[in-house]
């Protein structure tokens, strides 16, 4: 049944490698050219736009008023406009250029106002991917101090803790851990590899200006590890965002953090962005379970980007950002200090980071209906931390280079193709020794790796109007580390059925190689000994699932949109964190067997009457895979959840009142020594803040988790932690209690 199963998908590659070759074979277009002029002067107008009459298609004048513009559907008539003209139609004829003369317009216009309010999430319509996109509101109506922080009114992705120990966090996407969804900021290779276990706190919630979440397998432009989704960042670009920001935070905890931002505009194509952001917990606190140990460790971090972009009038692009971090933890018992390290009586945990990213994006125009672009990115990460006697050290050097061709073929239709290239290495050293009387076990060869990947892909993208578009792509890629061949096969379509009902859906491979200690940091905060069975192979899965999506225009510029998808992930191999054979050992092997996630999620957003907006959601997950022969849920996953999210705002936005709920299900807990077994109970987790405006300021006030929900016991066996019988790993609920919190944002715009 198996061979069976593996032949159809070698088939089904088979076959859509086939459309994507035939289907990329493109006619030559007729071209029209001409020249823009002022009528009076006879001097030429760069800038004009000139579109084909009822249709979206068109271009613009060069520096020396020229155009060229691809014939698709037929000759029809021109329209050519521009600032203070007249706009004229022309009807353009066949091999003869244009000379169009644009009269001054005697129309003075009167300056308007024009105010809209901005959601805090907005679902894309024309996106050919089931998109979710968490505005800048909507980051502001949370504490969002960074990244982890920012999906709390979000039932897409779902954030929790790895163990009570650390602080690190950790997000699930359709039922799976977040290393199967490719982390991006700005479209570029951002958290991934040894980043895991902390990268949520690398990201600073006040640099955002949207995140974009999407569900299912990605376009095969960004590579193959793409398999439940994609969160990509946007910061905030320096050009368009203000001259001067300025954001502080404090806790009731006694947390600190300061976020700057400066940019600075020198002409209309060069432009830089300055950010800062720093954060200081000085004080421990154990007001869960009173067990000695601290409820979240002492943090420091210092964040630092500089960014520079730049456009010239010719269509040349380019962004360049440089982003370097260092940040220290330092937890365990609250008498554990940092010159106790590998102490055998205070039990402690000490962290230090640093981390050095860059990107650089650069692109022009081949012509009208074509262009290139190239992506570098690379990442240096060190890393060295302690669990008791347990000791890990990581470094990590990843270069990615990324060269890409958009072109317009006949009927409006495109092509996508490219190389790519990526060098990874990784060095991982650990030193387990999880209580005092069993023997150290090191485990390097088993961890560290390198990898060249050399790829090339290619996609065709079908268009029949505004109703219907369907993208087929093809990458393959070599895995030197794996000595493996790799074929990604990935087919996404959006179809508009009627009025404003879209229908999406998207299916295809996807594959990861498993960095087991970073990506699962738990592992070491427990007594558990850690068995790994070896070689660990690629993971290999198909995902595939569907969305259907309506809006209601309810006047006054305001709307109801209602969604539901369903998305099913089915494993071939899978790294397997086996908790369940015994609660004394931690099992790592290759899945033998099935495992898979099925996934439904509705959302309901409406805006009753003007300043009043309301989102309703809830999913349903069913996540199982085979331990050791036996079919179990995945542990720490919630069987169902309920969102609510209201928010307020008065006229001008002076007063903003955001408050949200969320109603996490139960789940099941693997095997573990402490008294509470098989599974967790579900809990009410709640969050509200009161934003006021003023002229050149803002000041917000806010509390999480009201109802102080906490999980009983965060630390099993917190009176023996050198022993078999310690464990910090087993997180079902919050593991902090109510929290207050206030802060300021000023601006110069």
């Amino acid at each position: 049944m198996l061979l069976q199963r593996r032949s159809l998908l070698q088939l089904f590659r088979l076959l859509l490698f086939c459309v994507l070759l035939f289907s990329t074979v493109g006619l030559a277009a007729q071209e029209v050219r001409g020249v823009v002029l002022d009528d009076a002067s006879g001097t030429p107008l760069p800038g004009a736009h000139i579109q084909w009459q009822g249709t979206l298609k068109g271009t613009t004048s060069d520096n020396e008023g020229r155009f060229s513009l691809l014939v698709t559907d037929g000759l029809r008539p021109l329209l050519v406009g521009m600032t203070s003209y007249v706009t004229d139609t022309v009807m353009p004829q066949e091999g003869v250029p244009l000379e169009v003369r644009l009269k001054t317009s005697s129309k003075k216009l009167r300056s308007v106002a024009v105010r809209q309010r901005r959601k805090n999430t907005v679902t894309r319509m024309s996106s050919i991917a089931q998109t979710e996109v968490i505005t800048v509101e909507g980051l502001k109506g949370l504490a969002c101090c960074n990244l982890g922080e920012s999906f709390e009114n979000s039932a897409t992705v779902d954030v929790g803790y790895s163990d009570a120990v650390s602080g690190s966090k950790q997000i699930q996407l359709l039922g799976l851990t977040g290393v199967y969804s490719q982390m991006l900021l700005e479209n570029t290779p951002f958290l991934r590899g040894l980043s895991a276990p902390f990268g949520l706190g690398y990201v600073p919630g006040q640099w955002m200006e949207s995140i974009s979440v999407s569900k299912g397998v990605a376009t095969v432009k960004n590579g193959y590890d793409a398999i439940t989704g994609t969160i990509n960042l946007e910061y905030e670009k320096p050009a368009k965002g203000d001259r001067f920001s300025l954001n502080l935070y404090e806790n009731s905890d006694l947390k600190s953090e300061v976020t700057a931002k400066l940019n600075h505009r020198f002409n209309n194509r060069l432009s830089t962005g300055l950010l800062f952001f720093g954060t200081y917990n000085a004080r421990r606190a154990d007001h869960i379970g009173h067990d000695g140990f601290a409820d979240y460790p002492l943090q420091q971090q210092f964040n630092v980007v500089n960014r520079w972009d730049y456009e010239a009038p010719s269509g040349f692009h380019s962004q360049t950002l440089v982003n370097y971090i260092h940040e220290e933890r330092l937890g365990g018992d609250m008498r554990f200090e940092r010159s106790l390290r590998g102490s055998d009586s205070i039990y402690g945990f000490g962290g230090t980071t640093d981390r050095l990213h860059f990107f650089t994006k650069n692109g022009f125009m081949l012509s009208n209906t074509a262009s290139f672009g190239s992506q570098v990115s690379g990442t240096w990460f060190r890393q060295s931390a302690y669990y008791g006697l347990s000791d890990y050290r990581g470094e990590e050097k990843d270069l990615y280079v990324n060269l890409l061709v958009n072109a317009e073929v006949s009927g409006g239709h495109m092509v996508d193709y490219g190389l790519s290239l990526r060098y990874e290495e990784i060095d991982e050293s650990l030193r387990s020794q999880p209580y005092l009387s069993a023997a150290a076990v090191t485990f390097d060869d088993q961890l560290s790796m390198r990898e060249v990947v050399p790829g090339a892909f290619g996609q065709y993208t079908f268009r029949y109007g505004d109703d219907f578009n369907a993208t087929a792509g093809l990458r393959y890629d070599y895995n030197s580390h794996y000595r493996r061949h790799l074929l990604t096969p990935r087919l996404h379509f959006r179809w508009r059925i009627a009025g404003r009902w879209v229908l999406r859906g998207s299916g295809g491979m996807g594959y990861r190689a498993p960095h087991v200690i970073a990506e699962n940091f738990g592992l070491l905060a427990s007594g558990r000994d850690l068995v790994i069975n070896t070689p660990l192979q690629m993971e290999e899965a198909w995902n595939a699932g569907v969305n259907l999506t309506r809006k209601i225009q309810l006047g006054d510029d305001r709307e109801l949109t209602f969604s539901i998808d369903y998305f099913h992930t089915d494993f071939l191999n899978q790294t397997v964190i086996d908790w369940d054979q015994d609660a004394y050992t931690a099992y790592i092997y290759n899945l033998d067997g099935r495992s898979y996630s099925n996934v439904i999620q509705a959302d309901l957003n409406v805006e009753p009457f003007v300043g009043f907006s309301v989102s309703l959601a809830g999913k349903i997950n069913d996540v199982r895979c085979d331990y050791n022969g036996t079919m179990l849920r995945k542990p720490y996953t919630s069987y169902w959840k309920g969102l609510l999210v209201l928010s307020y705002h008065t006229r001008f936005e002076k007063w903003r009142f955001d408050f949200t709920t969320q109603l996490n299900g139960p789940q099941r807990l693997p095997l573990n020594k402490g008294t509470l077994q098989g599974e967790a109970p579900a809990y009410l987790y709640m969050l509200g803040q009161v934003t006021r405006k003023f002229k050149r300021f803002e000041v917000y006030a806010g509390v999480e988790n009201i109802t102080g929900y906490v999980q009983e016991t965060p630390v099993i066996g917190y009176d023996a932690p050198f022993s078999q019988a310690f464990d910090a790993s087993v997180v079902y609920a919050p593991l902090m209690g109510r929290l207050f919190y206030a802060g300021l944002r000023f601006n110069i715009r």
